[in-house]
């Protein structure tokens, strides 16, 4: 993956809204699987949130087209 900078402020908006759901969602599929308790829950939605969103502001649709491969599994 290369960087690709964000143009505008609109772009960084829907990067970061759409890598933190991204982020939810594989939280979700962790948490039903391995059944944590509330806080180790929560705990894990945050990060998983921080680093999807951080991952696709800094690397764009790079991040996207990896993500998508690695859930082909889907």
């Amino acid at each position: 993956m290369h960087e690709d900078p964000p143009r505008d402020s609109s772009e960084r908006n829907v990067r970061l809204f759409f890598g933190s759901l991204l982020g939810l969602f594989i939280a979700a599929v962790i948490g039903f699987h391995a059944e944590p308790s509330w806080t180790a829950w929560a705990l894990l939605c945050v990060i998983c949130a921080a680093v999807c969103a951080w991952l696709a502001l800094q690397y764009g649709d790079g991040f996207w087209h990896r993500a998508l491969q690695l859930m082909r599994w889907w």
